[in-house]
C-alpha cells in the first residue's frame, strides 16, 4: 500500500472551504478542540428539486464540519466512511446551521458526528462518519486545513 501525504498547495480551491473556488461554498469554520461550526445559506444554484438543498451539497457541509471538529486534534484526516441520514428538505436561501463533533478517538480512526438545523432547530440532516488519519502534524500554516 503507499503513502498517502496531503498537500496543502491548491487548498485555497477546495469546493467546501476554498476561498478562491468561484463556485465553492466558501465555508468558514468557528473551531476549538473536537468541536467545530458554521452557517451557510445556500443559494438556487445548489438546489436539486426546484427550491430544496441538493443531497449531494447537505452532505458535503456535514463532511467539511467533520474534518474541521477533527483539525484542532492535531491530525490530518480523510474520510473513510459515513452515513448520513436526511430528515427534512432544507429550503434554497434560509440559513443552515451546521455542527460537528468529535466522538472518539484512536491511533488510526477518529468517530465524528455532524447535523445540520434550520435557524427554528428543525434537524435537516445528521452524519456519523469515521475520518483515517493520514499523519499527526497538520500544515501550521493553514489553521483548519485537514
Amino acid at each position: 500500500m503507499r503513502e498517502l501525504t496531503l498537500s496543502r498547495e491548491g487548498a485555497n480551491k477546495c469546493f467546501a472551504c476554498g476561498q478562491e473556488n468561484p463556485i465553492g461554498l466558501k465555508l468558514g469554520f468557528r473551531c476549538q478542540e473536537g468541536r467545530a461550526e458554521t452557517e451557510f445559506i445556500p443559494g438556487e444554484l445548489y438546489q436539486g428539486w426546484p427550491g430544496i438543498v441538493h443531497g449531494g451539497i447537505l452532505y458535503t457541509l456535514l463532511d467539511e464540519a467533520m474534518g474541521y471538529a477533527v483539525y484542532p486534534l492535531g491530525v490530518n484526516c480523510v474520510t473513510a466512511t459515513s452515513e448520513v441520514r436526511f430528515k427534512t428538505p432544507a429550503p434554497v436561501g434560509e440559513l443552515l446551521l451546521i455542527t460537528a463533533r468529535v466522538t472518539r478517538k484512536r491511533k488510526r480512526l477518529i468517530e465524528a458526528r455532524a447535523s445540520i438545523t434550520l435557524k427554528d432547530g428543525t434537524t435537516v440532516a445528521e452524519c456519523k462518519a469515521l475520518m483515517y488519519v493520514i499523519s499527526e502534524e497538520p500544515d501550521a500554516k493553514n489553521p483548519g486545513s485537514y
